[in-house]
């Protein structure tokens, strides 16, 4: 093959390989997080496990992404149908992470007094519903105690805007 015809071919196989990446149409971009609605979404179907949680495990809370996992398991079954199954399984291993998550050092994001005193009295939280779960707790009471414990942890999550679920 002669030198002219190699670089013709060349040529034409730069123009095959760049055209299709230039003719390539990008994904629509995902709305905010804000105006996204929360309350219509079916967590029961989604895969957190492959979601992304923003900072807390981008800066490598990986403490707070832990606990984060138990709570989307009993609190999401609990308020979407009324499933406490779950909270009665893991209470005492929700302690037991609660505890890690307040021993370890949160992501310099997360250093505000608020998340610090959050942080600091998430077992003391968590006890509480494991508590309920140990007094066999009616479930219209452990419903709203695991709600409570969640709303708590949102204060925490906040510190990770892209945690939010």
């Amino acid at each position: 093959m002669n030198t002219a015809r190699c670089v013709t071919l060349m040529a034409a196989g730069v123009t095959l390989i760049a055209a299709p990446l230039s003719a390539q149409e990008k994904p629509p971009a995902k709305p905010p997080a804000a105006a996204m609605d929360h309350s219509k979404m079916d967590h029961a179907k989604m895969d957190h496990a492959k979601m992304d949680h923003g900072a807390a495990k981008a800066e490598g809370w990986k403490e707070l992404d832990a606990y984060h996992q138990l709570m989307m398991a009993t609190w999401h079954p609990a308020k979407d149908k009324n499933d406490l199954a779950p909270i009665r399984a893991k209470a005492a291993e929700m302690v037991a992470s609660a505890k890690l998550v307040a021993a370890s050092t949160s992501p310099m994001a997360c250093q505000k007094p608020e998340l610090l005193k959050a942080q600091a009295a998430l077992p003391m939280e968590t006890e509480k519903v494991a508590a309920m779960v140990a007094a066999k707790a009616a479930d219209t009471d452990l419903k709203a105690g695991l709600k409570g414990l969640h709303d708590r942890f949102d204060v925490l999550e906040g510190c990770a805007s892209g945690m939010k679920h």
